[in-house]
């Protein structure tokens, strides 16, 4: 029979820390009356300073804590408080498992069939959070608050950055983990489509075995092209981590029909039958076609002889920047406009105009990166290196 405690400050007993998060420190702890682990957070007053709002987002954390249930996430036990010592404590349901923060740590690389599962089993746990009402977004999904238990089940933790979706309208604190973060959540933007590029991130940082904000961009982009993403998750990724909210998938409904294996021409059928291509957001282009500006010349500056290579090196040093802002700033402003006017136009058309603008971003892209090319090429310390011959390490280069 359980002892029984009047005062839950003897009733749990705190023990070894477990890890840090944004709203407190959380500890493995006893509890007493069933003699059962649990997991317990702790704020307190004396270590917040000025910060109060810490304190807002734990006792927001217990507050929803305590509406939620599902078995990927911790189960609400108690709360209560020291008035002596002003801490304040959250006791929850302790998950034995392994974070896969950990598996970024030891540069271990996801197996496209795990990935599968760990992305399909997030996805079960968002649809929940995101189909109540209001609903519950979590903020900061990373590796680090992902466990995975001994029978293989995944787990969301650490709900101290969680926010009910129609509590605000913008302008809220920044809650999030660089590199996971949508970038509207700079702003204090959130919803279902930040938690949805937040897992995009994280099942990408997952098949890399390297944090997200390590790996490698195109402007505001992930560069998955670079990253060799198994094919049947690509298309989907893709859409989750598209840095614009007004293309990115809203919904987990939509991530689901993104990963769904396109269906076969009509017609088609039998395992001989060839499957169709996977559809992009943007079409691709054509490999014959030729760009709009030519880039293979533009490289060819980077063979220019001292002095004029310093001269070089200045315009395309500042092209290179002009690209990156109109990449980055003004060709979705400009893309998005193009689209809005056409929407009237026969499907035909817009798929033409989709390929034309496809064609002008990969133009611009191909065109920045040349320019970068060149800048470092002619950079004037490089050109007092480069031109060195390798032997005796004699002249200029080695006087530095």
């Amino acid at each position: 029979m359980a002892e029984p405690f009047d005062d839950p400050l003897q009733r749990y007993q705190v023990m070894s820390r477990l890890g840090q998060g944004g709203s407190g420190t959380t500890f493995r702890g006893i509890d007493r009356a069933t003699q059962r682990q649990v997991a317990i957070k702790v704020v307190s007053l004396r270590t917040l300073g000025d910060d109060w709002k810490r304190f807002d987002l734990f006792e927001r954390e217990v507050a929803v804590l305590k509406t939620l249930s599902h078995p990927g996430i911790p189960r609400y036990i108690d709360s209560y408080a020291s008035e002596g010592t002003g801490d304040y404590f959250l006791v929850m349901e302790l998950v034995e498992g392994s974070p896969l923060g950990q598996h970024i740590v030891e540069q271990r690389r996801q197996t496209p069939t795990t990935l599968r599962d760990l992305f399909d089993q997030a996805l079960a746990i968002l649809e929940y959070l995101h189909s109540l009402s209001p609903p519950v977004i979590h903020r900061d999904i990373k590796p680090a608050n992902l466990l995975v238990d001994p029978q293989g089940k995944l787990h969301l933790v650490d709900f101290g950055g969680v926010r009910l979706a129609a509590s605000a309208s913008g302008g809220s604190t920044m809650v999030g983990t660089f590199g996971y973060m949508a970038p509207e959540q700079l702003h204090g933007d959130s919803g279902p489509a930040t938690d949805l590029y937040a897992l995009g991130a994280t099942i990408v940082a997952l098949h890399a075995g390297a944090e997200a904000d390590t790996l490698p961009h195109d402007g505001l982009h992930i560069d998955l092209a670079a990253l060799d993403l198994p094919a049947e998750l690509a298309p989907a990724l893709q859409r989750m981590l598209e840095p614009d909210p007004k293309q990115r998938v809203r919904s987990v409904a939509e991530v689901r029909h993104a990963l769904k294996p396109p269906a076969l021409p009509s017609g088609s059928s039998g395992p001989n039958a060839k499957a169709a291509p996977r559809s992009r957001p943007v079409p691709a282009v054509s490999p014959e076609a030729e760009p709009l500006v030519p880039v293979d010349e533009i490289r060819q500056l980077a063979r220019v002889p001292a002095p004029f290579s310093v001269l070089v090196w200045i315009f395309t040093a500042l092209g290179a920047g002009i690209m990156t802002v109109f990449q980055v700033v003004l060709m979705p402003l400009v893309f998005h406009l193009v689209r809005h006017f056409s929407r009237r136009q026969s499907p035909q058309k817009r798929a033409e105009l989709e390929g034309d603008l496809a064609r002008v971003e990969q133009t611009v892209v191909q065109t920045r990166r040349s320019l970068s090319f060149v800048a470092g090429k002619t950079h004037p310390i490089r050109d007092s290196d480069d031109e060195q011959p390798r032997g005796k390490g004699s002249g200029r280069g080695s006087k530095h």
